[in-house]
């Protein structure tokens, strides 16, 4: 270890002298009392010891063992200590043929109490007494042990060294104190400075902090460092601490949103990655911070591989351009401007942030904030307006597609922007940036473009949900601090990649994953042939509508399937616990049945392009029962039914996507509640 200036290096090394000419006596200690909580140095003072093996210590010692399983009593520590001590101990021989032996013991990184100092104490501790001169004392003990002679195992030694202003033997100057430092030395330093920075509240403060600790207590790891050094430090970490540092813990993927908002605006995004920014818009709680954080990822995820960078993908956040200063934006690393007011922002600076095609620089406080060419930068607000129009048509049957006129979405997004700014600025950023609006049940998305162009709509039968269930689940565990990975995350991560690799390079990207698969609900509608394959979807995918005009391009013809006679739908309630053998044709009834046992009617099933693993209830249609929930979500009469057995499905509907597993989960929940209703139906008409 080093010395803490230039008159003296410390060593360690062994002496075996004669006795000196001062005793334990003269040495300048006092005795521990009360309770007392700071202490780094202590003296263990034993006297009337048998003479020990000083071969066998020396051998142990030299090996670097202090423990109790090798060194004698009292040597050692009383108890083991989870504690870091640096012991150095002094033998004198008394005139009784026993010696006395004085241990000194120096915890270099914690503060020891009273009680801590007695338990491993073979005699009575004592500390050093200061006397007010603790710049020098150090170095005075030390010298007061050198004179005590005996047989003695120092740590530290005395010896001449040159000052740091002269010049080595070898003609180089010398580094100044911190030259004579260890590296060990320099770390704690900084561990130290890093530590205490957060305390420090006001100016006022940190330079009574670094007066104390530079000039007067010779614990402090930074005792005697440069005053310019610890300044710049402590100036370096209050900026890192405004400053925003990238994110890669976040453990999701585009496999976890909802492929309805893949499908109807994020893939667009993404074609779009290298030239426009992105924008979310609604109110709190829509989803807007996990989606913009997905893209953000996956962007980041598509730029480390197609440029070949090891590094974990990542991204920045901050509710402030200015807090994005400090390091240049780069391109594998997407920016967010997330939690603030976009309103309270100059526009030049939101102009500036979207253009994503060009290097752009926004001034800020002591600098400015850099944004690279191609690097992704998304932007997230709360501020909109929620218009008569959006209100007019929240009722509409979910999975209609509408589109609104220009002016009209110009006021839903008015107050995203600094009050009476000019229509220009805005179409400026228009042209810059894809949005997508969460008003509720409708998603508005508007592609980047100057024209005024209307904006297409997609009504949702609840809620717009960003995420799929699952995903949801594990976000808010995430803002619980919950960072694990899920087990499906490299399957999720290669889905991704083909997918973002797909939309790229124009081609049709993979089918959503499947959540959710319910073997006795798929033989409900298969049997024991195997589903067919999902439908390729369109450029500009519609979901198909019920009794809607305005839907923008045409979905598969729906199934028509016909509704069994009470007997199927009595053998429909205990699926859950047998096999429905459904390729036999229903068996006929006599026309002693009752009337109600006649009924047919005629549904058909619309499937609504929802993310795999969700399914959202409707209004029963008129061909169901009083109270019975549908079995899917657009179940309703069809006018051209089928001829042939009653579960025979249209083969003209081609290949479809199987519905069964994004309803097994809304089937478990009801199947139940349907058996009581027939039984109690049946149980009735037997009264009759």
């Amino acid at each position: 270890m080093a010395g803490r200036d230039g008159e003296i290096s410390i060593e360690a090394g062994w002496s075996d002298q004669a006795p000196g000419g001062i005793s334990l006596l003269d040495l300048p200690l006092q005795e521990i009392k009360g309770d007392v909580g700071s202490l780094k140095h202590i003296v263990d003072i034993i006297t009337n010891v048998p003479p020990p093996d000083k071969s066998a210590i020396e051998l142990v010692i030299n090996s670097g063992h202090w423990g109790r399983d090798r060194l004698p009593e009292p040597f050692c520590l009383k108890c083991d200590m989870e504690v870091k001590l640096i012991t150095q101990f002094v033998v004198i021989r008394q005139e009784n043929g026993n010696v006395s032996i004085l241990k000194h013991m120096y915890s270099p990184d914690l503060k020891l109490t009273r009680a801590a100092a007695v338990s491993f104490c073979f005699g009575t501790p004592h500390t050093l007494k200061w006397q007010g001169h603790a710049q020098n004392f150090r170095k005075g003990f030390q010298w007061f042990l050198e004179q005590l002679g005996g047989w003695q195992c120092r740590q530290y030694t005395l010896t001449h060294l040159l000052p740091c202003h002269q010049a080595r033997a070898d003609g180089s100057k010398a580094g100044g104190y911190m030259a004579t430092l260890s590296e060990e030395d320099v770390n704690k330093g900084f561990a130290f400075i890093e530590e205490e920075s957060g305390r420090l509240g006001t100016e006022w403060k940190r330079v009574q902090w670094m007066t104390k600790n530079l000039n007067i207590d010779q614990e402090s790891p930074i005792y005697s460092w440069p005053p310019g050094l610890v300044e710049k430090a402590l100036r370096a970490l209050q900026s890192d601490g405004v400053l925003a540092l990238p994110v890669e813990d976040f453990h999701f993927t585009l496999a976890d949103v909802d492929y309805s908002v893949l499908d109807f605006a994020v893939r667009h995004m993404l074609k779009q990655l290298k030239t426009h920014a992105t924008g979310f818009i609604g109110g709190p709680g829509s989803g807007k911070t996990p989606l913009a954080r997905i893209l953000a990822m996956s962007i980041s995820r598509y730029w480390k591989r197609a440029l070949h960078i090891s590094s974990p993908a990542s991204f920045r956040e901050a509710s402030e351009f200015d807090f994005f200063r400090g390091q240049a934006g780069r391109k594998d690393r997407p920016d967010i401007h997330d939690d603030g007011c976009l309103a309270s922002e100059p526009i030049r600076k939101m102009k500036g942030f979207a253009d994503v095609g060009c290097t752009m620089l926004t001034k800020e406080r002591w600098g400015a904030a850099k944004f690279v060419q191609g690097q992704m930068r998304i932007f997230v607000c709360n501020d909109f307006e929620f218009t008569p129009w959006l209100h007019e048509h929240q009722g509409i049957t979910g999975g209609t597609t509408l589109h609104m006129q220009h002016e009209d979405f110009l006021k839903v997004i008015a107050p995203m922007f600094p009050e009476r700014t000019e229509p220009p600025h805005i179409m400026a950023v228009l042209k810059r940036a894809n949005l997508l609006v969460n008003a509720g049940k409708i998603m508005l998305f508007r592609p980047a473009t100057q024209e005024e162009i209307s904006v297409q709509c997609l009504v949702k039968s609840s809620t717009v949900e960003f995420l799929n269930p699952n995903a949801g689940k594990r976000y808010q565990a995430y803002r619980d601090n919950e960072k694990t990975k899920p087990s499906t995350f490299e399957a999720d991560l290669q889905w991704e990649a083909d997918y973002v690799d797909a939309i790229l390079a124009g081609n049709p990207p993979p089918g959503p994953r499947v959540s959710v698969d319910n073997s006795a609900m798929r033989r409900l509608f298969w049997g024991s042939s195997p589903p067919p394959q999902a439908l390729p979807r369109s450029p500009h995918p519609a979901p198909a509508t019920r009794n809607s005009s305005t839907a923008s391009s045409p979905m598969p013809k729906a199934a028509p399937i016909k509704e069994e006679p009470r007997p199927f739908r009595r053998a429909l309630s205990s699926v859950l616990t047998g096999v429905i053998d459904l390729d036999s044709p229903p068996t006929k009834k006599a026309a002693t049945e009752p009337a109600v046992l006649e009924m047919k009617s005629e549904v058909s099933v619309d499937i609504e392009p929802e993310s795999a693993g969700t399914a959202r209830p409707v209004e029963p249609s008129d061909g169901a029962v009083h109270g019975i929930p549908p079995l899917a979500d657009g179940i309703e009469h069809a006018n051209d039914v089928s001829q042939g057995s009653p579960m025979d499905v249209a083969s003209q509907c081609g290949s479809v996507h199987d519905p069964m597993a994004d309803l097994s989960q809304e089937f478990d929940g009801f199947s139940q509640e349907l058996a009581n209703i027939i039984d109690k139906e049946e149980a009735d008409n037997s009264s009759k």
